[in-house]
């Protein structure tokens, strides 16, 4: 087994012996017996749902997508043992027998309608998905698979190094970002090495949307064009988020009040132009509950990936989703508050 491969595995494992210790000395239990009576909601974050072989191929980072056989055995797990919410139509504070739980998708992906749409209603959830109008109908139009397709054509890189790569290129301006892209491609055509896109990874189209949104599945705005606002200048933020409300209403004859921050970043300035836009419901990246004290403008969510939700078989483990979303999300509700405390001081 290669030396990352085994690293990986054995942290597999010691996170897997955490879980079965949480969940035998009753720790899970408590933290779901706290959000009720708490009348907490916990708002998953899911972006793509695949095939094996499509998540074996697909440009996308491991963090953001979860395959189809595990999303449907965590769907019905959440059918059976948690109130599944609207999150347009339901508010915290009263408590409740179940732990609470609000469905969202970023981004738009294509799988959401082929895939996970067909799950979500066999089992009635309701689910909000959160789209770029000006991205729709598009083969990876955002930069990290891009980037992730270059990367893989032109060296040799783990999925650990990608996501590390990743990550640091969220904290350059769309300008830098740009010329980074721009020499993997130059480096590309040197080495003669072909970066594949996959049609796979491809977002929806207005008319998979409309059949949706007919369905009962709600969708709100994620900007026009995926831009991270805290990074570019306020005139082009506002852009983003009134071309992408504008565009939303008109295709789908009703009001859009919710909305995602792209990358979960937002300041005190970004908050206010989401409000003045008319979005009564912001939804960030920042891990917790949504608690009646929160911010209905910086809402906290937990994101859900394959890694988050299965055990060292390679299954869905109740017990793993358990930990790591009601009880982190338990566990973060004494900070959330101080935190999001201090990016309204940014």
């Amino acid at each position: 087994m290669p030396k990352n491969a085994t690293k990986n595995y054995l942290r597999l494992l010691t996170r897997c012996a955490w879980v079965y210790v949480l969940a035998w000395t009753g720790c899970l239990q408590r933290a779901k017996r706290r959000l009720c009576e708490n009348g907490s909601i916990v708002t998953l974050t899911f972006h793509r749902v695949l095939d094996d072989i499509s998540y074996r191929t697909t440009n996308s980072l491991p963090g953001i997508v979860i395959r189809e056989r595990t999303f449907g055995e965590l769907i019905s797990y959440l059918a059976e043992r948690c109130e599944l919410v609207d999150l347009s139509g339901v508010s915290p504070g009263k408590a409740c027998q179940k732990v609470r739980i609000a469905c969202t998708f970023d981004d738009g992906w294509r799988d959401n309608y082929t895939t996970a749409f067909s799950i979500l209603r066999a089992y009635k959830v309701p689910a909000t998905i959160f789209v770029c109008p000006e991205l729709l109908r598009k083969t990876a139009p955002f930069w990290p698979e891009q980037a992730s397709a270059l990367l893989r054509a032109t060296r040799p890189i783990t999925d650990d190094q990608l996501t590390n790569v990743i990550g640091s290129l969220k904290h350059l301006s769309p300008k830098e970002r740009e010329q980074y892209i721009e020499q993997l491609k130059a480096e590309a055509h040197n080495h003669r090495s072909a970066a594949e896109v996959s049609e796979l990874d491809r977002t929806m189209s207005w008319d998979e949307i409309g059949e949706m949104d007919k369905a009962g599945v709600r969708f709100g705005s994620h900007t026009d064009s995926h831009q991270i606002l805290t990074t570019i200048p306020r005139d082009l933020a506002c852009e983003e988020l009134q071309h992408s409300k504008t565009k939303l209403e008109s295709n789908l004859g009703k009001s859009c009040k919710a909305f995602a921050y792209p990358n979960g970043d937002w300041s005190t300035e970004t908050k206010r132009l989401v409000e003045e836009t008319g979005f009564t419901r912001a939804v960030t990246t920042l891990r917790g509950a949504w608690t009646s004290s929160s911010d209905e403008l910086a809402l906290p969510r937990c994101n859900v990936s394959e890694s988050d939700v299965i055990g060292v078989t390679g299954q869905f483990w109740p017990a793993m989703f358990e930990y790591t979303t009601i009880w982190k999300a338990w566990r973060a509700m004494p900070r959330t508050a101080e935190r999001a405390t201090t990016r309204e001081e940014l």
